[in-house]
């Protein structure tokens, strides 16, 4: 998916830097900014779905209620590839970078061109928010909830909190060494999306078939 990288986007085949300089190192220095627009997100949605995950968790936990929140990150992630286009299109200028065919035409001045690349952190960040503050926010949500139906008894609450932490932490630097090393050159974004989601959507439902078929206490 073209998002949120520097000067991200071909036109006529070329890409942008492809016999421009930008002055200054600009482009390599809009590619660093622009990292942080979509971290930026992660990590609010992240934020936003612990608090919220938290204020449900306190209501009735339930393992349904967290297989629930599994399937709809994963309904949500199966749908992202099907408007991340109209999304990029919208958030993103329509303006980019001359090519060198352009520049020799008929007319077209001699010597040197610069292209100045337009600024692309705020349609990066506007873009980072409208395709993965959802899922991040939901995601967020897991954490918590998980933790409430895991601890069960205040002496235990150290140890059960560390070990949901412990386990989210290395399931997340695997995921993100793996993502980025094999799966993205193998699979691609669009086919790693939908997997991420058949998964989530898969495991969600699997909780609720087992809280379903799970035998009642008299508490419950």
């Amino acid at each position: 998916m073209r998002l949120c990288g520097g000067v991200p986007f071909r036109r006529g085949g070329h890409e942008p830097g492809d016999g421009r300089l930008p002055p200054g190192g600009a482009g390599v220095r809009q590619r660093h900014r622009s990292l942080g627009q979509p971290i930026s997100v992660f990590l609010g949605g992240l934020a936003l779905g612990a608090w919220a995950g938290g204020r449900l968790a306190d209501i009735r936990p339930a393992l349904w209620k967290l297989g629930a929140i599994l399937a709809a990150a994963g309904f949500v992630a199966l749908l992202l590839p099907l408007y991340s286009g109209a999304v990029l299109q919208w958030t993103f200028p329509a303006a980019w970078a001359p090519t060198p065919v352009e520049w020799s035409a008929p007319g077209a001045e001699s010597g040197l061109r610069v292209y100045m690349p337009p600024d692309l952190r705020w349609p990066a960040l506007a873009a980072g928010a409208l395709l993965f503050g959802l899922p991040a926010l939901i995601l967020g949500m897991v954490t918590p909830y998980a933790v409430k139906l895991r601890v069960r008894a205040m002496p235990n609450l150290g140890a059960g909190v560390g070990l949901i932490s412990g386990v989210s932490t290395l399931g997340g630097i695997t995921g993100t060494l793996g993502t980025a090393f094999y799966l993205v050159s193998w699979m691609g974004t669009r086919l790693l999306f939908a997997s991420n989601g058949i998964v989530l959507l898969v495991a969600g439902l699997a909780l609720i078939v087992v809280d379903r078929l799970a035998p009642r206490t008299a508490e419950e």
